[in-house]
């Protein structure tokens, strides 16, 4: 295969030598001329394809403002200001290329994106923006750049030359007070970058989030979370393979019934026709076939290793728009914001969750006045039934096999003591699954 691959190399760098003989007379110069159009006509394909992805990176950028001043953005290798779009309202953005051509459609970007403030236009490389002030921006944006640059390493110091120092009255009393920390707290320090180690630590799978304690504000920042290794880590990664296979076998058998749960959806659209609908444990998008034409879907599930089944039912699916994929559990949703979705769809799910009141208070949070939770659940079967036994007795073996799914719940309490204005729920026998899994509860609540 190394030779194969030597010999294709070098019959495509002999291909390559008039272009060489091109740049060596200074005629490349043309070429760069025209790049700017080539690649403005690309952005708008890659943008269209790269959407959720992009939305989702940036989703974060208001939490640099730390100064509570204008966010200042620096992005190097604009282009064309195809990233715009995806950054917050107010914000300011300095643009820098080596490449001068770009000037004229990133003006063109410039005018279609006027939520935010345009700075200045700077020609300069990755390596050398010596133009710009040392700690002066909040952020530095890079894509698609580093494959680019001659100099990667340089690239990246340079970054950090711009970027800001942390600004918070936090950080800086920690740095001062750490020597005497150090002796009061008995060896205790406070300006440790955990996360970090964590990270790299080379764990399985690991979740881990930056939270402020209601303590001392010197150890307010705090971080907590766990991190997975061995069998069971191996086990979460391959359980959407899984779950993708027995989803085809589940949704043959509940077919008719998710049809009935989910055929009044479309009511809770609004006046102009739109729905936007977020999912909570999507897992591998086996709802997606039964819900309306035209609505936007959010996806959630804490297991990112779904992602790749999840696409795969998107492709098959266009009758959807789909917004983005967040990995978050159901309990921790505050990407989303308040009254911010019509309809929240809940299946198979709150048997897995650690705090069933902790998620239906997030779906009341993030549902408009009236919008609806849609829910279908196995549950705790009644106790007079051998299914009840059995229940309890493969409750623990089944927690582990079923990536923390839990048989012996009584949801339908949950639900019923969450405050909805409105319910509509039932019991019925899942037909032809698992004994085990058989007692179901189906239907909606409206905030």
């Amino acid at each position: 295969m190394a030779l194969i691959m030597a010999f294709c190399t070098l019959i495509f760098n002999v291909l390559c030598l008039p272009l060489h003989l091109i740049k060596a007379l200074g005629m490349y110069e043309i070429y760069k001329r025209v790049f700017p159009i080539c690649l403005y006509r690309c952005s708008i394909i890659y943008n269209n394809k790269m959407h959720d992805k992009k939305k989702e990176l940036f989703r974060s950028l208001p939490e640099f403002n730390r100064h509570g001043k204008q966010l200042t953005i620096l992005e190097i290798g604009c282009g064309t200001g195809s990233n715009f779009q995806f950054y917050p309202p107010g914000c300011k953005v300095i643009c820098t290329d080596p490449n001068p051509h770009f000037k004229k459609y990133l003006k063109s970007s410039m005018e279609g994106n006027d939520h935010i403030t345009f700075d200045r236009f700077v020609v300069a490389s990755g390596e050398d923006m010596g133009a710009i002030e040392s700690e002066s921006v909040d952020v530095v944006v890079c894509t698609l750049v580093l494959c680019s640059v001659n100099n990667i390493p340089k690239t990246l110091q340079e970054t950090r030359r711009m970027l800001r120092p942390p600004s918070t009255w936090t950080y800086f009393f920690q740095h001062v007070l750490q020597p005497p920390w150090y002796y009061f707290g008995d060896g205790c320090e406070i300006v440790r970058d955990t996360w970090k180690p964590l990270e790299a630590a080379g764990f399985t799978d690991l979740k881990l989030k930056h939270v402020e304690a209601p303590l001392l504000f010197l150890i307010k920042p705090h971080i907590i979370g766990y991190a997975i290794t061995g069998l069971y880590g191996m086990y979460k990664r391959l359980f959407p393979l899984l779950a993708y296979n027995i989803t085809f076998s589940y949704n043959d058998k509940m077919h008719n019934t998710k049809r009935d749960l989910f055929r009044n959806v479309g009511k809770f659209a609004n006046t102009d026709g739109t729905l936007r609908l977020l999912e909570i444990g999507c897992g591998s998008g086996a709802n997606f076939r039964f819900y309306p034409y035209g609505c936007t879907v959010i996806c959630t599930d804490p297991n990112p290793h779904f992602e790749k089944y999840l696409r795969m039912s998107m492709e098959a699916n266009k009758h959807l728009t789909y917004e983005t994929f967040m990995v978050v559990s159901g309990e921790d949703m505050e990407k989303v914001e308040d009254g911010s979705v019509d309809v929240v769809v809940c299946t198979l799910v709150l048997c897995s969750v650690r705090n069933v009141q902790e998620v239906l208070q997030e779906v009341r949070r993030i549902l408009k006045p009236g919008g609806a939770f849609y829910f279908l659940e196995h549950v705790e079967s009644d106790p007079s039934s051998w299914t009840f036994f059995f229940q309890h007795v493969f409750e623990p073996l089944w927690y582990y096999l079923g990536d923390g799914c839990m048989i012996t719940k009584k949801t339908w309490r949950d639900i019923e003591a969450a405050g909805f204005s409105e319910l509509h729920l039932k019991h019925i026998e899942a037909p032809k699954v698992s004994r085990m899994i058989r007692p179901h509860i189906m239907g909606y609540s409206i905030k």
